[in-house]
């Protein structure tokens, strides 16, 4: 069974019942409709997964879930202002930084961020010793943004993961920090085959959906 049909069958009952207690009883849409307004980043693997996941349990709820597309960052504010009813998922920090979204206290999917290399560098971090690693991020990518900033390297954000990857061919950055959720990412992509990847997780992390409050 594909980890997609798996998750539907084990956590969209609870998930259901979780969001019931959440939820208003309208949305900012029309209630007689009950639809449900989300924001998801395009461009994501692991959007579809969570998107069954979160229309299954919706619609046991009587709410038909729709879904507006934009990149990451927009798709946060627009959550946190809410011009939409909620945002697909999030890191567990974004509770603390949006205090108009309330998370959903129920693990939707699971994940890692892998840092990708180039060829030569034999699948290890590249030794450079008189400045910072420069590594690109997916824009409004929490998780590798903040992680990024910790470890001390020089941030390159970037829209999409193809601009990512041409970046670091072309010796533009000295490294990527891409998710791996669930086993959904580009890193499994023919285009990115050819890449290095460090064994070791940089970062685990767990996305939970959340609402506007």
């Amino acid at each position: 069974m594909g980890i997609r049909n798996y998750a539907l069958r084990l956590f969209t009952p609870l998930l259901a019942v979780i969001l019931f207690a959440l939820i208003p009883t309208t949305s900012h849409s029309e209630s007689a409709t009950r639809v449900f307004q989300v924001a998801v980043i395009d461009d994501v693997p692991s959007t579809q997964a969570a998107t069954r996941i979160l229309s299954a349990a919706y619609g046991k709820l009587g709410i038909h879930m729709e879904t507006t597309i934009t990149p990451s960052r927009r798709a946060l504010l627009l959550a946190d202002q809410g011009l939409v009813d909620g945002d697909l998922f999030r890191v567990e920090a974004v509770a603390q930084q949006y205090p108009n979204l309330v998370q959903v206290p129920y693990p939707l999917l699971q994940g890692q961020l892998i840092a990708v290399v180039a060829p030569q560098h034999d699948n290890q971090l590249p030794d450079i010793d008189d400045r910072p690693l420069e590594v690109a991020v997916r824009r409004g990518v929490i998780i590798a943004e903040t992680t990024a900033q910790n470890l001390g390297m020089k941030l390159v954000l970037t829209d999409s993961y193809r601009q990512m990857r041409i970046l670091l061919e072309r010796g533009r950055v000295d490294l990527l920090l891409v998710s791996d959720i669930e086993g959904l990412s580009p890193l499994y992509l023919s285009a990115w085959g050819h890449l290095g990847r460090v064994p070791d997780p940089v970062a685990q992390f767990t996305l939970y959906h959340y609402l506007h409050h």
